[in-house]
């Protein structure tokens, strides 16, 4: 019987919202009964490998993920939030997961976490992982993202964010910082510090759109006096020491240096002081972030606080409020500033 099911044409599925088709959705387009299509997707090895194909085609016409919460959906929510991030290698990272976690559980809900850092087709698997672990909505990082994962989530009437920044034509509501504003604000610091040939050293502008538009913010409009060199690294401390052994090699006029993440900042000191230079007397140097080491360094850097708790509560409050009374989330400016330390000297 299965096999003579297998030349039915797929002439259902025109007859089938796409918009997140059900598991009775998938049997009414291949001919098969939902018990078939059931052993399928978990994966039964009792099933013909012709029967596999075509149920696995059905459901990503109709773009059906199975959702192991969606059983008792009739009579309950998952109440589960989903949170997509590209590292948590990164303190600020970990704050802000923190604050989300506590904040929904505080009120009944969980977190789910996926970490998607190597491109968006890594980052839609992540996806329809987590909605098949009952995700009901998306908290994602910056505004870069594929048009197939927004268009999923925007089909199902899933709640999503983007957060660690700020945007206010955004069609998708934003929830973080003014980061173009921010590396303004640091260079217009440093100006008036007395310095004016800069340094700036960031993580790689393709894979980051926060990194961008910190980078614009500098380029935007500076004071005509002041010159900037670009030297883009990997976010880590190793590269931040590579990329600062560049600048003292290439970039002789230089008196300060803006790191994009208080990780490039430590990497700065070190190759600062294997050279036999100190900071600040012979390189002022500014960070992003405010990690919890920043205020132990020695000298302490100066630094941009980014609050990644409020961040996190506030994503949190905008989600859950979202859910319980399906109101659209809100756009959220976090207000960020410089903490200045001891590692940036005034001049003249």
């Amino acid at each position: 019987m299965s096999e003579i099911r297998q030349e039915i044409s797929f002439e259902g599925l025109k007859n089938v919202k796409k918009a997140g088709g059900s598991i009775r959705d998938v049997a009414q387009a291949t001919g098969f009964s939902i018990a078939t299509v059931s052993r399928v997707m978990n994966g039964n090895v009792h099933v013909t490998e012709a029967t596999r194909k075509r149920v696995l085609e059905a459901c990503e016409a109709l773009d059906y993920v199975p959702n192991p919460a969606a059983r008792a959906l009739t009579t309950t929510r998952s109440k589960t939030v989903a949170a997509i991030i590209p590292t948590i290698e990164h303190s600020v990272f970990a704050k802000f997961i923190s604050a989300i976690e506590g904040t929904l559980g505080a009120h009944g809900y969980a977190l789910v976490l996926a970490v998607a850092g190597s491109g968006e087709e890594e980052e839609l698997a992540a996806a329809k992982k987590l909605l098949g672990l009952g995700a009901e909505a998306f908290i994602l990082s910056g505004m870069a993202h594929s048009a197939p994962l927004l268009e999923m989530l925007n089909r199902r009437r899933v709640p999503h964010v983007f957060t660690s920044v700020w945007n206010a034509e955004s069609e998708v509501p934003t929830i973080g910082y003014d980061n173009a504003g921010l590396s303004t604000s640091a260079v217009r610091y440093l100006y008036q510090m007395g310095h004016h040939d800069i340094a700036v050293i960031h993580g790689q502008l393709a894979d980051n759109d926060r990194t961008r538009m910190r980078k614009q913010g500098i380029v935007a409009d500076p004071p005509a006096e002041m010159a900037f060199r670009f030297f883009e690294t990997e976010i880590s401390v190793a590269g931040g020491k590579r990329a600062m052994n560049e600048v003292i090699v290439h970039y002789p006029a230089c008196t300060a240096v803006l790191c994009f993440s208080d990780v490039l900042a430590m990497g700065t000191y070190f190759s600062i002081a294997e050279a036999g230079l100190s900071v600040p007397k012979d390189y002022s140097v500014m960070g992003f972030d405010n990690i919890d080491w920043a205020s132990e360094t020695v000298p302490a850097l100066t630094t941009i606080d980014l609050p990644a708790a409020q961040m996190g509560q506030a994503t949190a409050a905008e989600i859950m409020n979202a859910l319980e009374t399906g109101e659209p989330c809100q756009r959220h400016l976090i207000a960020a500033d410089i903490v200045e330390r001891a590692s940036v000297r005034r001049r003249g």
